[in-house]
């Protein structure tokens, strides 16, 4: 859907537990002190994230207007400081799918599992393919997503770049 070229992020404000697995890249930035980050400060929680925690930016999902989340917001441990952990797109979704891949199915996806995989892929935006698929692939499961896989893209698109490939 149609935004602006800067993000507007928004957060929920519900406590979790931080997501992470092993291998899975992510993006960590502290925030610059502000009334939100005192605020996170001054729970001194450090082993839970603030729903803050959960992090969307607006019009990212194609039905929803607040899509789904893609980081999370902690204080960290010493709490003196907040960081911005920029995860994949739908993390929650995603993490509990690769950790069942890597520890229940030993990378060889059942059938079960494949169907919920595609499920997550279709409603992800298109340009988080890329970096997913090199991610999966450091992670040991190197062709985990098809390389001709263009999810979420309109059929004109998928013709007009396989026209340009063709060339």
């Amino acid at each position: 859907p149609p935004r602006t070229s800067h993000p507007v992020v928004k957060f929920s404000c519900t406590d979790c537990e931080p997501m992470v697995i092993d291998k899975l890249p992510f993006d960590k930035y502290e925030l610059e002190p502000s009334p939100l980050t005192q605020f996170i400060l001054e729970r001194k929680s450090p082993q839970t994230c603030w729903q803050a925690s959960r992090v969307y930016v607006s019009n990212s999902a194609k039905y929803s207007e607040l899509g789904h989340p893609f980081g999370y917001l902690k204080a960290s441990t010493a709490l003196n400081c907040v960081n911005l952990f920029v995860m994949p797109y739908n993390y929650p979704v995603l993490l509990p799918l690769l950790d069942d891949l890597f520890k229940v199915h030993k990378a060889k996806p059942t059938l079960k599992w494949r169907q919920s995989f595609e499920s997550y892929l279709k409603t992800m935006p298109p340009y988080y393919l890329g970096p997913l698929k090199k991610a999966v692939r450091m992670m040991g499961a190197p062709n985990l997503i098809a390389d001709n896989v263009e999810y979420g893209l309109s059929y004109s698109v998928i013709s007009y770049l396989k026209k340009l490939s063709q060339q």
